[in-house]
């Protein structure tokens, strides 16, 4: 069978043998691939550089026994400063980890490109990561179909946009009005008007966002929390 060339971001590197590498790539062409990058941890192994989590380049990889082997690599980015801020590392993680949650074997170009612009803004952007962490996050449900209502009650249709605080249900999709669901938790009308902007923000402006402090935190919980229940598995690590 002759080489397939393929596109990718990795995911995660898992150690594997004596001195191999499996990787978890996101790929433009196949969806989410498990390669063997055999040799990759020996000193000098041609598959180093490519066999590191956030690394995006080219893969030629065969196939043997219904498993892709690594041929040749070349790498367009590694995002490398991600690896020098925690912060920044671990909002990396957790979108990489969702990512391959959510991603299966069929080609997402949407899913690709939501994750290559969050890491690029990550490692050079001057957003606090845990912004562009949050605004992947709020982009993914509204690519996955679980974007929930945010201007008026799921349960009876009032316009909640003068509202100063509503309250939001993870299990009716949405913003409930007091008087519908008063034991749901509250949230400001400044986190939900965040929360669906950063929705329908264009990918090249992700940069853009810069949440206060306050807000941060609150969608921080209810993002996380709306997400674990609509996805059903643990988001956050």
């Amino acid at each position: 069978m002759p080489n397939d060339v393929l596109n990718g971001i990795v995911l995660r590197s898992t150690d594997y043998r004596e001195s191999d590498r499996i990787l978890n790539v996101l790929t433009k062409e196949r969806g989410l691939v498990a390669v063997t990058a055999r040799g990759a941890r020996k000193p000098n192994s041609k598959h180093a550089a490519f066999a590191s989590p956030f690394t995006y380049g080219e893969m030629e990889v065969n196939e043997r026994l219904g498993k892709l082997q690594l041929s040749s690599s070349t790498v367009f980015e590694s995002f490398y400063s991600i690896r020098e801020s925690y912060e920044q590392l671990l909002s990396a993680s957790r979108i990489t980890s969702i990512c391959e949650r959510v991603a299966d074997s069929d080609p997402n170009d949407a899913l690709f490109l939501l994750l290559y612009h969050s890491l690029s803004v990550i490692s050079y952007g001057e957003n606090d990561p845990k912004d562009i962490e949050l605004c992947f996050l709020a982009k993914l449900l509204k690519l996955e179909g679980f974007a929930p209502a945010l201007t008026y009650c799921v349960k009876c249709g009032a316009d909640l946009r003068r509202n100063k605080e509503v309250r939001f249900s993870n299990s009716m999709g949405g913003s409930v009005c007091e008087r519908c669901g008063s034991a749901f938790v509250s949230a400001s009308a400044v986190a939900l008007e965040a929360f669906r902007r950063m929705m329908l923000l264009d990918l090249n402006d992700i940069r853009r966002v810069k949440l206060p402090e306050q807000v941060r935190k609150e969608l921080d919980s209810l993002l996380y929390n709306y997400a674990e229940y609509v996805f059903e598995f643990t988001v956050r690590k």
